[in-house]
């Protein structure tokens, strides 16, 4: 089934409801995907994941062994705020090939695999209902459903990567020295600024892309 721009007009609308409005009950799911982010880099750099925790704040940590390489620190560290969009990303490109059912079972793969690393209740509320949530889509809804559930999916990573910023923005004001830009900052002797504008950059350039390609702004 081809989607309309109907739908993906109407898909995006709903998502930024989810992602701005909403946000205090969703931005746990958004920081799953962060936390996803490390983990991902922490797998392909050869990095021992110890455990993944959600806090009730919003926030998350992802624990390595100690000993990690300069660049495999700098790795993990950017793919935290930037993994979300580029999940997002991926959807986007498998929904312009008409593939929004690998859109979601791909995601609940995904979760499936942070899972096993989770290593606190919240952290295994946020992925079990994220999943449980994708896969009674995967197996009740109709195609039409799973074809405009997947596009609210992508406009919610999308979005909710953008919106995530701010709470970055919040950290760095409030000086806090645990947050990504200020690891970053210590690693690089750039300030936390610079990684907050290239952390809002990056997550903005994937919404404008991505969402120009859903829209079919770029035809």
């Amino acid at each position: 089934m081809e989607p309309s721009l109907g739908l993906a007009w109407t898909s995006a609308i709903v998502a930024w409801v989810a992602a701005v409005p909403l946000w205090r009950f969703t931005q746990h799911t958004i920081t799953v995907a962060h936390e996803g982010g490390h983990a991902a880099f922490g797998v392909v750099t050869g990095q021992k994941i110890t455990g993944i925790k959600v806090t009730a704040n919003g926030g998350g940590v992802t624990n390595f062994a100690p000993g990690i390489p300069w660049l495999a620190d700098l790795l993990i560290t950017l793919a935290g705020y930037l993994g979300p969009s580029a999940v997002g990303l991926g959807g986007v490109f498998l929904l312009l090939h008409g593939r929004p059912g690998v859109v979601l079972w791909a995601s609940l793969v995904l979760l499936a695999l942070i899972l096993i690393k989770i290593r606190n209740g919240l952290g295994f509320v946020a992925v079990v209902g994220t999943g449980l949530v994708l896969y009674w889509v995967l197996h009740t809804w109709s195609e039409p459903g799973q074809l405009a559930f997947a596009h609210f999916w992508v406009w919610f990573l999308l979005i909710g990567g953008v919106r995530t910023i701010t709470n970055l923005f919040w950290g760095v004001a409030r000086n806090n020295q645990e947050s990504d830009a200020a690891v970053l900052a210590k690693l690089t002797l750039l300030p936390d600024i610079v990684w907050l504008g290239i952390f809002w950059l990056g997550t903005m350039a994937a919404l404008v892309y991505g969402g120009a390609r859903l829209l079919r702004l770029d035809q």
